[in-house]
């Protein structure tokens, strides 16, 4: 038996800024309706607590849950049955997600687009009024009531019945989850947005203030030192610069890094730093907190579960997949956690503290204990073993570094630094741009023999290149010993060592002009963009097949971790934040067990200890 669901809710919390979870802790927060269907039977609607209450096989664990973005459905119904995040929620294992299976076979996760991408059940078109008109507050501060509006109510009704058809018809046209491993995968990922990060609120609110009492003097000096009305000004703030004779056309920030590179005018260099000062972002991941913090003062829902096309996560709110690389530095022997706790008691303290010890303090914001452990250069370990380059295996096999092995296979001359950079940079068919976006120096022919070195010393890697790219547009066939691309008819699937597959849908042939002349390209219908179409490649599908790799090692990890009852409360590209006094050699074991599909490649991680979140 199947449960279709969808409700309306009403919350003077603005969802766009926060997330579910801080949604329903708002005193006005209630379930306007529920509107459900059992398999193929007629939709109802229930209105009422006790209506709610009577669903048929809402309460039932044995029952599978289908809704679109079940997570909202689920923490609302945890908050209605009396079971807050701090309690503890209801099971995400009864419940099916359209959305997260839209992202697994490769279509958009907006209903309405989804049901559009698949031709069936549209969703009402009028729904963005209808929502904003009866689940937001009025211009008066009041909720719009039923009686008051019969009419809307009703359409409002119709839009809610729509929405569990076309939930209904899109959940049938979808294929199922590709294998068990991915339904655990959301299971656990539900788990850890449930479970939260906790939040220093008092130091967060301390550096709202202090960040803004710092601005007030920055603004005050540009206007003392330049006579600018308004420092955020571009054109303001270039025509002043103008006056200094320093004509450049922007104010970005890597703009201005170089001009303070060279010299300038005493007052032009203090204006453009106290305008970097300005520019400083942090300051809004503190408030981003904030605005999404639970009464327990844990920070929910940051994760989205295949956020991107890969498979790999997104992050929501303040993005922590996102936060400022910048850390707090020890002095001599400090260690680098004393050297944080002394930040963050200056901040405490009201001592002075600038926009860049702030931003330096974004990441211990998030209160511990913590294991932080990183895998080590997966995406290299990943794409040699895809590829079969058995130098680079063997060499991570060895535990020899990998960037002075590449290094030396690149020839005389060539430094650690140098294979540092060809290693990151040249992977996925990169050349003289990828090189310079790594840090790579040097004229454009000392780079571009660096391509070439580097491609000489990994031919298994360029070969499967172009083998990816051959098979992508035939189909049917395979890329070297563990990728297999099958086609169906304009669709791609690219099947993984792991099981499931990424999709591309419509996939087909475009000419172009370039600059060597015409040629022919493959573009296919970009699930995030849709109906849009985006360009691929090769050394694109590479990097895809890659990093969707490197994510099922994390994803099996997370799984193994939250079932062996270890707290994650995060995960941030390839590291996990496991949450108390857990060992670090216990998790690092966890996280290395060689999933059964991934016979021969060599994995190996690292990882410390801290009382607040940190970089290594």
């Amino acid at each position: 038996m199947t449960l279709y669901i969808d409700i309306e809710t009403r919350s003077r919390v603005n969802l766009k800024k926060s997330n579910a979870y801080r949604y329903c802790e708002d005193p006005d927060w209630k379930i306007l309706m529920a509107i459900w269907a059992i398999d193929d039977g007629p939709v109802s609607v229930a209105f009422t607590t006790e209506e709610i209450l009577a669903i048929p096989e809402l309460w039932d664990p044995t029952t599978e849950k289908i809704a679109h973005n079940a997570a909202f459905e689920r923490i609302n119904f945890s908050y209605f049955m009396g079971h807050p995040a701090a309690i503890g929620m209801l099971d995400p294992a009864e419940w099916t997600c359209t959305q997260a299976l839209a992202g697994e076979h490769g279509y958009p996760q907006k209903l309405e687009k989804l049901a559009h991408a698949l031709a069936g059940e549209q969703k009402d078109e009028k729904g963005t009024a209808l929502i904003t008109f009866w689940t937001k507050p009025n211009r008066k501060g009041e909720f719009n009531k039923p009686e008051d509006h019969p009419e809307k109510w009703q359409q409002f009704i119709d839009y809610g019945i729509q929405d569990v058809v076309t939930l209904r018809d899109v959940h049938k046209r979808l294929p199922g989850w590709p294998n068990e491993a991915e339904r655990q995968a959301y299971i656990a990922d539900q788990k850890i947005n449930d479970n939260g990060i906790l939040v220093d609120v008092e130091m967060a609110r301390i550096a709202i203030a202090t960040a803004d009492a710092n601005a007030a003097k920055q603004v005050a000096e540009i206007q003392q030192i330049a006579g600018i009305e308004n420092p955020n000004s571009g054109p303001q703030m270039q025509g002043w610069l103008r006056e200094q004779g320093l004509v450049f056309p922007n104010l970005k920030a890597e703009t201005v890094e170089e001009l303070l590179a060279g010299d300038l005018p005493d007052d032009a260099r203090r204006v453009l730093e106290l305008r970097q000062e300005l520019a400083l972002v942090a300051m809004k991941k503190y408030t981003a907190a904030l605005d999404r913090v639970n009464e327990d003062d844990r920070l929910r829902g940051a994760f989205h579960f295949f956020g991107a096309h890969t498979g790999r996560w997104a992050g929501r709110g303040v993005q922590l997949q996102n936060l400022p690389s910048a850390t707090i530095k020890p002095q001599g022997e400090e260690h680098v956690d004393t050297a944080i706790a002394a930040a963050v008691l200056d901040l405490h303290m009201g001592s002075e503290v600038d926009a860049h010890t702030l931003k330096a303090l974004v990441r211990a914001m998030f209160l511990g204990p913590f294991t932080v452990v990183d895998y080590s250069a997966i995406e290299a370990r990943v794409l040699a073993w895809l590829a079969g380059e058995e130098w680079a295996l063997q060499a991570f096999r060895d535990g020899r570094d990998i960037y002075v092995e590449t290094a030396t296979r690149m020839g005389k001359g060539m430094t650690r630094k140098d294979g540092k950079v060809a290693t990151l940079a040249l992977g996925y068919n990169g050349g003289i741009m990828s090189l310079r976006h790594m840090g790579a120096e040097g004229d454009d022919k000392r780079l571009q023999r660096l391509v070439y070195q580097w491609r000489d010393a990994n031919e298994y890697i360029v070969g499967f290149w172009a083998e990816m790219d051959a098979a992508f547009r035939k189909g049917d066939r395979s890329v070297g010993d563990r990728i297999y691309v099958e086609r169906d008819e304009k669709d791609r699937r690219i099947v993984l060592p792991s099981g499931r597959a990424i999709t591309y849908h419509n996939v087909a042939g475009k000419w172009v002009d370039t600059k060597y002349g015409r040629k022919q390209v493959i573009v296919y219908t970009d699930p995030a963009w849709y109906p849009a179409k985006t360009q691929t490649y090769g050394g694109k599908l590479t990097e895809n097949v890659t990093q969707a790799v490197a994510r099922d090692i994390l994803s099996e990890a997370l799984v193994r971790l939250v079932d062996r009852g270890h707290t994650v409360v995060g995960h941030v590209h390839d590291e996990i934040l496991v949450e108390g006094l857990s060992s670090l050699d216990e998790i690092t074991k966890i996280m290395v067990e060689q999933p059964t599909w991934a016979e021969g490649l060599p994995l190996s991680a690292e990882g410390f200890t801290a009382p607040r979140y940190r970089k290594d």
